[in-house]
């Protein structure tokens, strides 16, 4: 009796753990033995191996639901592997993108200094580079241009009133006339071609009165001058041309040599001597010479100015002693020049100079109102040049 009511409550023991007595047995062996066995199910109440089944493909409507479902921290299964590809990938192409920006960036930041150090450099090569004077030998600007020459010029003095007595005649001098610029040999620069100009002329004659009747003259010794400087800027216009303006400073000047002086009012046509008045009268100048090359040892020049003057010295028997005068004017000079060698040239010059002398009569009881005063010639000579 106790060894058959021991069998049936081991048989309801194996009946509740899900296996009949049979069973467990060879289960128990089965899972000592082998573990490739599957696990099995329990159909209809009774325990029954798992069948296996063929896995079908999600539709549509599943893999759409699996995206929404999934959580996105959670990668989907195949896609762990390129998502860690890709970092890999990007990673590496950023890296070597960054490295050639970072490159491009230096070659970027680079280049612009390098090209403005070299055109930094290039613009001071290019200024500290010579640049000499393009001119001709017979138009360029030299250290040194002394001339020396002989004039003869004449003169033609007369006041608006015929009553007065006036003057003229052929005199003989000589002219010096200078000019420098003294920093024509520097390699380069505007200023180099800066200069200045001296002169100073002067001629002597006499100056007489002839009796028209009887063919007697009176006279007396008679000098005319002038002399000047002033600052010039040669600008060369190629190679045949040098275009060169000048401001300065000058004086003109007539001095009859008579012993007592007279009036100018007093000087009549009527008085048997020579009584003209003299001149002493400043001005400034402002001038413009034009050369032309026309081969390189000749060429040719034309210059020409205005005239204002600063005022007219008053005395005894100066033109300006009964009434106070200004005096205007201009002149023009034609030149040519023969180079003879570097440091040799022959020079010829005509002049032509006109000063008008306007008188204030207020008050005075003068009859003359104006006078002109021309003065033309020829001037030659040599010059002695520096390259």
């Amino acid at each position: 009796m106790l060894f058959q009511s021991a069998t049936v409550v081991a048989a309801l023991v194996f009946v509740l753990a899900g296996a009949s007595p049979l069973e467990a047995r060879p289960a128990t062996r089965g899972a000592a033995t082998s573990t490739t066995t599957a696990a099995p199910r329990r159909v209809g109440g009774l325990w029954a191996p798992k069948k296996s089944s063929k896995p079908r493909p999600p539709k549509d409507d599943d893999a759409r639901e699996e995206e929404l479902l999934r959580s996105k921290s959670t990668p989907a299964p195949g896609e762990a592997a390129s998502k860690k590809r890709r970092p890999i990938k990007m990673d590496e192409s950023a890296e070597e993108e960054e490295e050639d920006s970072e490159e491009g960036d230096d070659d970027d930041e680079d280049a612009p200094r390098v090209t403005k150090r070299r055109k930094r450099v290039v613009e001071e090569e290019e200024d500290e580079a010579p640049q000499p004077i393009a001119s001709q030998p017979s138009v360029i600007p030299r250290v040194i241009n002394l001339g020396v020459g002989m004039a003869g010029v004449r003169r033609s003095f007369a006041y608006t009133s015929a009553g007065q007595q006036g003057d003229k005649g052929l005199r003989l001098g000589y002219q010096i006339a200078l000019e420098s610029y003294p920093f024509v040999n520097q390699p380069n620069g505007a200023w180099r071609t800066i200069g200045v100009a001296a002169h100073y002329e002067k001629e002597y004659g006499d100056s007489t009165w002839s009796s028209p009747m009887s063919g007697q003259f009176i006279g007396y010794g008679f000098n005319q001058s002038r002399w000047g400087f002033d600052v010039r800027w040669a600008i060369p216009a190629g190679e045949w041309v040098v275009i060169v303006p000048a401001l300065g400073y000058g004086r003109a000047g007539a001095d009859l040599q008579r012993m007592t002086p007279i009036a100018p009012g007093m000087c009549t046509t009527g008085v048997m001597d020579a009584c003209v008045a003299d001149i002493n009268a400043s001005y400034l100048s402002a001038d413009l010479h034009l050369r032309f090359g026309l081969t390189p040892t000749i060429a040719l020049s034309l210059s020409g100015g205005y005239l204002l003057g600063l005022g007219v010295q008053r005395g005894m028997d100066q033109i300006a002693a009964e009434a106070s005068a200004t005096m205007r004017g201009f002149h023009v000079d034609a030149g040519a020049q023969m180079l003879l060698g570097d440091y040799l040239a022959v020079q010829a010059t005509i002049p032509f100079r006109r000063y008008a002398f306007a008188f204030d009569t207020a008050g005075s009881s003068v009859m003359y109102r104006g006078a002109t005063d021309m003065y033309y010639g020829l001037i030659a000579g040599i010059a002695v040049l520096t390259k």
